[in-house]
């Protein structure tokens, strides 16, 4: 198995840091709050709105959805990552998510 925590934060912190359109899917991330992050990417994605780590806090925040443990997790996640630089190599990156992904469910099945 492999451990896609810190791929999870750079692909997170490529998307909040730059205007990278790339489509994500919670399942593939395996926190609860990398998974909300991503429902928040693809709510804004749907209303057409401008996609970055205040955007999404703050709409947390007026929705009272947002914890102060979030908002250090986010800092963490914004300050203590690097982004990457492109679109292929976060795409390169999910790639690895999803297999582990699907490997994950290969296992719970074959129990």
């Amino acid at each position: 198995m492999t451990d896609t925590y810190n791929i999870e934060r750079s692909i997170l912190a490529s998307v909040l840091n730059s205007e990278i359109d790339i489509e994500l899917n919670k399942n593939y991330f395996t926190t609860l709050f990398h998974q909300k992050l991503v429902s928040g990417i693809n709510r804004l994605k749907e209303l057409d709105e401008y996609i970055d780590f205040e955007t999404i806090r703050n709409k947390f925040l007026k929705a009272n959805k947002w914890t102060y443990e979030e908002d250090n997790m986010l800092i963490d996640t914004m300050t203590n990552t690097t982004p990457f630089g492109s679109k292929k190599t976060v795409d390169s990156y999910i790639s690895i998510l999803k297999d582990s992904y699907k490997n994950s469910l290969d296992r719970k099945f074959s129990l």
